[in-house]
């Protein structure tokens, strides 16, 4: 157990307080908001459909209206944004680049707003930004490690020491079920080669249950469990093989890391009924060492604001995140 959690280099101290813009950019709508750092409280909550169809200019642009909304209305309280922070589903750097482009093409983002907005702009992985929040505000403010789990379109993950999210050498320390993983077949053929994030995200639940019955959920993951909780075969199939198919590497890394909690994050792991009471199941049930399957399993306190308030927190290009260095 701890205290209050240790700030990160570059980020104002907690007792100076002050205000922040933070943008959480997603792959389906954009949300933002001023953030009080002192206390993560979020205030002027805007929410608007990313227009990914449109291009990355039009991106761009949404993100700098929204910013310069917010702005105006911060000013004329007396609370003038200090700078703005911006979180993508992306690998982001320790340099605060965007260095790949699975949902959009983004790289210029931070420059093309600091310009845009006259503020000094961050980015960092929308993951490990929400994990920061809850480790300064949230449901990790208790505890000196945890792996924060990011479950909803796509599936990443965070783990936090100290307060600080653990970058990795290059930033890019986000990713525990987005590459392919294969094991042998059961009539000794040969190799079962499978991707746990397009099968068990919520986009491949969606695809999942399409190929089985003919037609999307209407209501996306959500109408899975009440068609579960209505007896319906395919809904519950689908949920079950998600559920076990994310516990599994869930407790295979709590095996390798050794947490004292874990937390979920996004819409899938903030949800409740039959995937979350599956999941759970598979995952203390693959937990190695019999003493550690009793590892406190947390919601997201901040729901959908710890990406806000997390883009908030972001740190300025050039100031490494990694706070453990490996020696020779």
């Amino acid at each position: 157990m701890m205290g209050a959690p240790q700030e990160d280099p570059g980020i104002a101290s907690s007792s100076k307080g002050g205000y922040r813009i933070g943008i959480d950019l997603g792959g389906t709508k954009i949300a933002a908001g001023l953030v009080d750092i002192e206390t993560g409280a979020v205030t002027h909550l805007r929410r608007k459909p990313t227009p990914v169809a449109a291009g990355p200019a039009a991106i761009i642009n949404d993100v700098a209206e929204i910013a310069a909304e917010i702005q105006a209305l911060a000013n004329s309280e007396g609370k003038a944004p200090a700078s703005v922070g911006i979180v993508v589903p992306e690998l982001v750097d320790l340099e605060g680049r965007v260095c790949i482009n699975w949902n959009f093409s983004i790289e210029s983002i931070r420059t093309q707003i600091e310009d845009m907005a006259r503020l000094p702009a961050m980015v960092d992985s929308d993951v490990r930004a929400a994990a920061h929040a809850e480790a300064r505000f949230g449901a990790g403010t208790q505890h000196r490690s945890f792996i924060y789990m990011s479950l909803g379109t796509g599936m990443s993950y965070s783990l936090v020491i100290d307060g600080k999210p653990w970058s990795g050498a290059n930033g890019f320390a986000i990713h525990f079920a987005s590459s392919a993983l294969a094991l042998p077949k059961d009539d000794d053929t040969g190799l079962t080669v499978a991707n746990a994030e397009d099968f068990a995200s919520g986009k491949g639940m969606q695809l999942s249950f399409a190929r089985r019955s003919g037609a999307l959920p209407k209501d996306g993951v959500r109408s899975l469990e009440t068609l579960s909780a209505g007896g319906d075969l395919i809904g519950m199939r689908v949920i079950d093989e998600a559920a076990e198919v994310t516990g599994r590497p869930i407790a295979q890394m709590v095996n390798v890391i050794d947490p004292e909690v874990v937390i979920l994050g996004g819409g899938l792991g903030c949800s409740t009924g039959r995937y979350r009471e599956k999941l759970e199941q598979h995952m203390r049930e693959n937990i190695f060492a019999e003493s550690c399957r009793s590892i406190p399993l947390l919601v997201a306190a901040l729901g959908e604001s710890a990406g806000v308030v997390g883009a908030a927190l972001a740190k300025p290009p050039g100031n490494g995140r990694q706070t453990i260095k490996a020696t020779a």
